[in-house]
């Protein structure tokens, strides 16, 4: 949020003049309810984000992007610029059967956006000498009831040995590639896209939405205007602990009532298209949130699986 209000002050000397007659005529009040104003202004993040190659996301703490196609079998490598993200590398790969992975055993590579969780030297020569544990299953896999588990990035048997041409769902590299990739990676602030046949690329305009209705979201959560902040979540929502729609709205009806003076604030604000076999707009939005209350208190990573239908997401999955 303070990396925002940089950029919203001194973006332009006309929005600037803007924030200092209002402080000197209306107070501090009037300022921030006009910053709150231009962030749910799909207008103003349009406008903030033109310079910006935003093809596969809006990222504000990630510094490297991998980017799995399974049809091609390859794994791009993207590091972080000013204006947006650059391809350092691209890699052949070695990948699971078609599809998206659903059970365990199905030898599919899973489709979707997931992190990195550990970098670690494999105990089995099998493995190569590098591997990284990616975040299989995430949240949406899990409320989907997708399971499995062990899906990593890994070299190749250090004995020499051939493999088959295809994997039990990791990504798999020559052991030379694996440890240049080590050179170019910050595993800890990485995340990976895998796609079927392609990763569908985001355009100005939709991004814009989202992080306008990102931020209306959060103001109607902080004004408790209960019937608009239930109004973005879809029919068929899940919760991470797999409470539905009519769960979860009870639920805060109870704490909306009881528990009305709110105080959130959002930070490190990632959003990643998410891949599908249904071809919707889905998108991963993970950010780092404030959260206080009379009765409760949380700070701590959020996570928003959403769907863009025109100029309004709809919450699939919460976390």
């Amino acid at each position: 949020m303070f990396k925002i209000l940089l950029i919203l002050i001194f973006s332009t000397q006309i929005f600037a003049n803007k924030i200092v007659d209002l402080y000197v005529q209306e107070g501090i009040d009037a300022v921030e309810a006009y910053i709150n104003k231009q962030l749910i202004s799909k207008d103003y993040w349009r406008d903030l984000l033109q310079a910006q190659d935003v093809r596969y996301g809006y990222y504000e703490d990630i510094k490297n992007l991998l980017i799995a196609n399974k049809h091609k079998k390859t794994l791009e490598v993207y590091g972080r610029t000013e204006t947006g993200f650059n391809l350092v590398k691209s890699y052949n790969a070695i990948m699971g059967k078609d599809g998206d992975k659903k059970v365990e055993g199905d030898l599919k590579t899973p489709i979707g956006v997931y992190t990195i969780t550990k970098r670690f030297k494999p105990n089995d020569l099998f493995y190569g000498p590098l591997a990284y544990a990616l975040s299989y299953p995430n949240t949406m896999d899990k409320v989907y009831q997708k399971n499995g588990y062990g899906i990593w990035i890994h070299g190749s048997p250090l004995d020499g040995s051939q493999r088959d041409p295809m994997s039990k769902g990791c990504i798999v590299l020559d052991n030379e590639k694996i440890q240049l990739l080590d050179t170019q990676l910050h595993a800890q602030n990485t995340i990976i896209i895998v796609g079927e046949d392609s990763i569908p690329q985001v355009n100005i305009d939709d991004l814009s939405v989202i992080l306008a209705n990102l931020y209306h979201w959060k103001k109607v959560w902080s004004d408790n205007s209960l019937e608009s902040y239930l109004s973005f979540y879809d029919d068929s929502f899940r919760r991470f602990d797999g409470k539905g729609i009519d769960a979860f709205k009870k639920l805060k009806r109870y704490v909306f009532e009881n528990d009305s003076k709110k105080e959130i604030k959002i930070s490190n604000i990632n959003i990643a298209p998410y891949p599908n076999t249904k071809g919707q707009k889905i998108f991963k939005i993970a950010f780092y949130e404030e959260y206080k209350s009379k009765k409760h208190s949380f700070n701590g990573n959020k996570e928003l699986y959403v769907k863009l239908n025109g100029e309004k997401f709809s919450i699939l999955v919460e976390k």
